[in-house]
C-alpha cells in the first residue's frame, strides 16, 4: 500500500460535512464543493488545513502539501516592468529541477514572454511547475480556466504525481469526477432557507476550525 499523506475523518459543522477520505502516494483527491458564495470561504479553510497552517482534530498531516498560488502583480510593475517567464521561475522554482524546461515542452509560450500576456491556464501551470519543482505534494484549484483549459491542467498534475507525490483538487464542477482517484462531495447539513441566507450574506458560513 502506498504511504498515507493525509488522513480525514471527516470535517463537520452544524451546516455542512466532509465526508471522510484518505490521500495516498500517487492519488488525485477531488473535493467538490459545488458552486456558490460559500466556495472560495471553505476552499481557504480546506487548504489552511491541508497545508498544515491550521489544525483540525478529526484530519492528521503525515506529508503537509502546498497550494499552488495563482499569480499576481501590481498594476505598477504590470504597466511598466511586467514579469517575464524566466524571471517568475528564477524567483519562484527549484532551477535544478527538470520540470522547468519540460514546461515549455507542454505550454507554448517561451521564457521571455510576459506572464500577463499568458492565458488563465497557462498561468495556473506555470505556478504548478514552480511548485512541483519543490515538492510533489500539492493542492490546487482551476479558478477561471476554460473547460478545455482545466482538462489540461488536471492531467498536468496526474502525470506529474503518478511515480511520486499527491494532490487534491478542490473544485466546484464534476467535470473530472471519473478521472481522479476519489470524488468526495460536500453534503449540506442546512436546510433550504440556511443555504439561501448563506448565498446571500445574511448567514455567516460555520467555520471548520
Amino acid at each position: 500500500m502506498k504511504e498515507l499523506i493525509i488522513e480525514s475523518k471527516g470535517i463537520k459543522t452544524g451546516q455542512y460535512f466532509i465526508p471522510p477520505f484518505e490521500l495516498r502516494e500517487g492519488e488525485l483527491v477531488i473535493i467538490y464543493l459545488q458552486g456558490g458564495a460559500h466556495f472560495d470561504n471553505l476552499k481557504i479553510q480546506l487548504t489552511a488545513i491541508f497545508t498544515g497552517s491550521a489544525n483540525h482534530e478529526n484530519v492528521k498531516i503525515f506529508k503537509p502539501l502546498t497550494f499552488a498560488e495563482s499569480f499576481k502583480e501590481s498594476k505598477f510593475k504590470r504597466m511598466f516592468n511586467p514579469t517575464t517567464v524566466f524571471e517568475h521561475l528564477k524567483r519562484n522554482a527549484d532551477s535544478k529541477s527538470i520540470l522547468i524546461s519540460r514546461i515549455f515542452e507542454i505550454d507554448s509560450f517561451t521564457g521571455n514572454d510576459k506572464v500577463k500576456n499568458l492565458d488563465t491556464s497557462q498561468k495556473k501551470r506555470l505556478s504548478l511547475s514552480a511548485v512541483f519543482s519543490k515538492t510533489k505534494n500539492i493542492v490546487f484549484d482551476l479558478r477561471g480556466e476554460s473547460p478545455v483549459g482545466a482538462q489540461k491542467t488536471f492531467q498536468f498534475v496526474k502525470d506529474e504525481i503518478k511515480e511520486e507525490g499527491a494532490a487534491i483538487l478542490i473544485d466546484w464542477a464534476e467535470d473530472m469526477k471519473k478521472d481522479c482517484s476519489k470524488f468526495i462531495e460536500i453534503e449540506w447539513l442546512a436546510d433550504l432557507e440556511e443555504l439561501k441566507k448563506i448565498g446571500n450574506g445574511s448567514v455567516n458560513l460555520s467555520r471548520m476550525y
